[in-house]
């Protein structure tokens, strides 16, 4: 799964590594990304140029009245065809830029304790995490926006990690991700993650707190209990 990622970029930096985007809304900067915050996502606007866009992570469709229920998953298995995402996975796909995500093992000697892993591009580049995202009013009239982040099973280089991680789209797919009228089996290439050298280290259990949001937090973490 990803329950939580960082994104440090500004707009600026963003669109200089992925094209020109229309920016809305500011963003600063967070180590320390978590669900039900608001994140910047990158989506296709009706003229079918990009725009980055403030969107709230735990997804919501427009249909419905279970507010409560807010997966910040989909699985890419079954996007295509479960009720809750199949209308927002035909017509509103998204890119959510991120620089790491963050993992916790299971550890069977201690399966209570957890300890979270940061997992990286090795050339630190922007990761396009694939999302899904819709729209909703809320009780008091105002719309609001919402995104969920497609997984897939890990790549064998992650798999140690965890089973599961981000689809992490290619830069050659972008364009088949993009297109207005692309279905689930024209989509196929793009659910193979990108497959570049990545690194991985543990961080301070601090990171299990979505408050800890500061650089220390992407710092290798040596194992000492933390001040």
């Amino acid at each position: 799964m990803c329950g939580r990622y960082g994104f440090i970029h500004r707009p600026e930096a963003l669109q200089q590594a992925w094209g020109r985007l229309h920016v809305l809304g500011d963003y600063p900067p967070s180590y320390n990304r978590a669900p039900g915050q608001t994140h910047p996502v990158v989506r296709q606007a009706p003229d079918l140029s990009l725009e980055l866009v403030p969107m709230r992570w735990g997804f919501l469709p427009g249909w419905s009245t279970r507010t409560h229920i807010r997966p910040i998953n989909a699985r890419a298995e079954t996007v295509a065809t479960q009720p809750l995402f199949r209308e927002a996975f035909r017509a509103r796909r998204a890119l959510v830029p991120a620089d790491w995500y963050f993992e916790w093992p299971f550890v069977p000697e201690d399966p209570s304790e957890k300890y979270p892993m940061l997992i990286r591009a090795q050339d630190h580049r922007i990761l396009a995490l694939a999302g899904i995202w819709d729209q909703h009013t809320t009780a008091e009239g105002q719309t609001e926006e919402t995104f969920a982040i497609i997984t897939v099973p890990a790549l064998p280089a992650l798999q140690h990690i965890h089973e599961r991680m981000p689809l992490v789209l290619d830069r050659s797919h972008w364009p088949l991700w993009w297109h207005p009228h692309a279905r689930r089996t024209h989509l196929e290439p793009c659910f193979q993650p990108a497959d570049f050298s990545w690194e991985s280290f543990p961080v301070s259990p601090r990171v299990n707190s979505t408050r800890y949001n500061t650089p220390e937090a992407v710092l290798p973490w040596n194992g000492t209990a933390p001040d």
